[in-house]
């Protein structure tokens, strides 16, 4: 290793590196003496194959760990029953109903098959099929092996996520190979697998039955031809066809797994148009030159396949699925927020602090370690991965390569990010509040990670000074602490000790029992409109989990709960608070009301007045009806 490379004005000398960022001359990136040595040259790494065999399994296992110990939100409970070939109409409305007609369309029926799941979801759901159809697959196997094949059967929690976890942990070798597309360099591509492996947000998206494991795979496909794009660009060579096609089929599966796959065909045509005018500005016959032809084709068959689906984005657009992530008023928050949810769903790739926690000293730890997070180890961390990265950059003139892996992902990454802020800001949709939803984009973060740890891990002598301190640390000990950063990150999603969902049912369950004296009845409205929409996910999740609750243990409930989902239909104008009054007639009285979203008069028919509150974010009025 040459270290007078060190002496590059990237660097500087002493007095300008002292400042507020605490780091000294002595963090240099270490440098090679041939700017187009292979990293991996320096740690001799060999037999990659079995380095990714055994990431991909560490990866499976972290990833099925707990499984089922987080309850089932509402987004989950939509994906199973679908995946099941079941619609949420095979749930009786407007009448007081038991746990098994509650949770009817969670239940098996022999028969369907994944044209019946695409069928389903298409009649109730805005989302594409794709992920349902090899859902049900999936799950019809499950239960096939299981023997548990009977009509009435509980779909299994386990078998939901089961494919979603092995999907993140294969995201874990093409993790590999985009590194090794983009930076041709193994231990780059070695370290994205790594962080692919241990990625909270990675793990957070395994264990939700959920599509996003798989969107993922297919952008970090499409990303990989789009890095090969770029290459051929500026290199003057075309794109081979089978690099195009495949581009095409990876775009168009991806579109008929998640809509938002859309964003980042769209980031990646932004970037390869800037890349267009900046040729074209040289040369104005740039622009009709082999490599671009072959990206035109592309475009243009990713451009059809994405068309295909606005049929039924236009069919659904204005459903409650669609309008909840409307921003209504342009406040302090409408502007504020999406900046700040961007920032945490950038740090949750790498990292994610304890968060969950009801006492004064779990309070105190979520405290103290989010403020460490955020003001010290993320700034830390972010500034030595864009030193590294900027000083590779420099060190690269004869790595073409390297510098277009690096010009396509940051682009990438940047300009996603714009789109999904000009989503939030011109459109008025906050799309940013779902932190599932940066799933776009995420997979650059892994990337430009990867790459930027990669010569730290290849110095023997170079060092990271700490923040506020003087001291340092090695560059592979600084590796080292970012990788146990993320797997400790890992570690408290799997253990249910940070969340990033909106719902948990397990609270609200857990508070009716202990607020309840008598037989539970829980009641919810589900809105109908013109368009056709899923009813009842609120009061379906909830009562999932008193299933799995009842399936347990015995005796800890005060009689059989019953149910009664009212529907307020916007065409009609009916009126739901008299559906449920009539509903609640042949319920046994004494009994405890919990309805879920609303708090209406129910004097009339003996109930006391509503206590409120908000338990896992489930918003309830609890009555007692005597």
């Amino acid at each position: 290793m040459a270290h007078k490379a060190m002496a590059s004005p990237l660097f500087g000398d002493d007095n300008e590196m002292e400042g507020s960022s605490g780091v000294r001359a002595a963090d240099s990136v270490p440098a090679s003496s041939n700017p187009a040595t292979d990293w991996t040259n320096t740690l001799g790494v060999a037999h990659v194959g079995r380095w990714l065999l055994g990431l991909f399994a560490i990866a499976f296992f972290i990833r099925i760990t707990n499984l089922t110990v987080k309850p089932a939100w509402m987004d989950e409970v939509s994906t199973v029953m679908f995946s099941l070939g079941n619609y949420s109409r095979l749930i009786p409305t407007d009448q007081l109903i038991t746990l098994d007609q509650i949770t009817r369309a969670l239940q098996l029926t022999p028969g369907t098959t994944a044209m019946d799941a695409a069928t389903n979801l298409l009649a109730e759901n805005n989302h594409p099929p794709a992920y349902f159809m090899l859902a049900h697959s999936w799950m019809s196997f499950y239960h096939w092996v299981t023997g548990q094949t009977a009509e009435g059967t509980y779909a299994s929690l386990w078998a939901s996520r089961a494919l979603p976890s092995f999907l993140g942990a294969v995201a874990v070798p093409v993790a590999y190979w985009l590194g090794w597309v983009s930076f041709r360099d193994r231990l780059a591509g070695l370290l994205c697998a790594v962080l692919m492996a241990f990625s909270p947000f990675s793990v957070f998206l395994s264990q939700e039955a959920r599509h996003y494991t798989l969107a993922i795979l297919l952008i970090m496909g499409s990303l990989g031809c789009f890095v090969l794009a770029v290459q051929a660009v500026v290199q003057s060579r075309p794109i081979r066809w089978l690099t195009v096609w495949m581009w095409v089929l990876i775009n168009g599966l991806g579109i008929a797994v998640h809509y938002f796959c859309g964003i980042a065909y769209f980031a990646e045509a932004l970037v390869l148009l800037g890349l267009l005018i900046q040729q074209c500005l040289k040369d104005p016959t740039a622009w009709r030159r082999s490599p671009w032809i072959r990206i035109y084709v592309a475009a243009a068959g990713t451009a059809a396949g994405i068309l295909v689906w606005f049929p039924v984005l236009l069919h659904f657009y204005g459903s409650p699925q669609t309008t909840y992530i409307t921003s209504i008023s342009r406040d302090f928050n409408f502007w504020v927020k999406p900046l700040g949810q961007s920032l945490v769903g950038w740090l949750y790739a790498l990292m994610s602090p304890i968060s969950r926690g009801f006492t004064w000293q779990w309070v105190v730890v979520i405290v103290v370690m989010s403020v460490f997070m955020v003001l010290c180890y993320a700034p830390w961390l972010v500034f030595h991965l864009g030193r590294s990265l900027k000083f590779q950059w420099a060190q690269s003139q004869d790595r073409s390569l390297f510098r277009s892996g690096v010009f396509a992902l940051g682009g990438f990454f940047v300009v996603s990010n714009l789109i999904y802020l000009a989503i939030c800001y011109i459109v008025g949709f906050d799309i940013t509040r779902g932190h599932r939803y940066t799933f776009a984009y995420y997979p650059s973060i892994i990337m430009l990670a990867g790459a930027g740890l990669a010569p730290y891990l290849a110095s023997t002598t170079k060092s990271v000074s700490l923040p506020f301190l003087k001291r340092s640390l090695s560059g592979r000990m600084f590796v080292a602490t970012v990788l146990l950063v993320a797997f400790f990150g890992s570690q408290t999603i799997v253990f249910n000790r940070t969340h990033l969902k909106f719902y948990m049912p397990d609270r609200f369950v857990d508070t009716m029992q202990a607020k309840s004296e008598y037989p539970i009845v829980l009641t919810m409205q589900s809105v109908v409109g013109d368009q056709p929409s899923v009813i009842g996910n609120e009061i379906v999740s909830a009562a999932w989990e008193i299933q799995r609750q009842l399936a347990k243990t015995t005796g800890e409930w005060a009689g059989d709960p019953k149910f009664v989902l009212v529907e307020l239909n916007v065409v009609t104008q009916n009126d739901p608070v008299e559906t449920l009054k009539s509903a609640l007639e042949p319920a046994p009285r004494p009994f405890d009301l919990w309805q879920l979203s609303g708090r209406p008069d129910l004097s009339s028919i003996g109930c006391s007045e509503p206590e409120k509150g908000n338990e896992g974010s489930f918003s309830y009025g609890h009555y007692v009806c005597r």
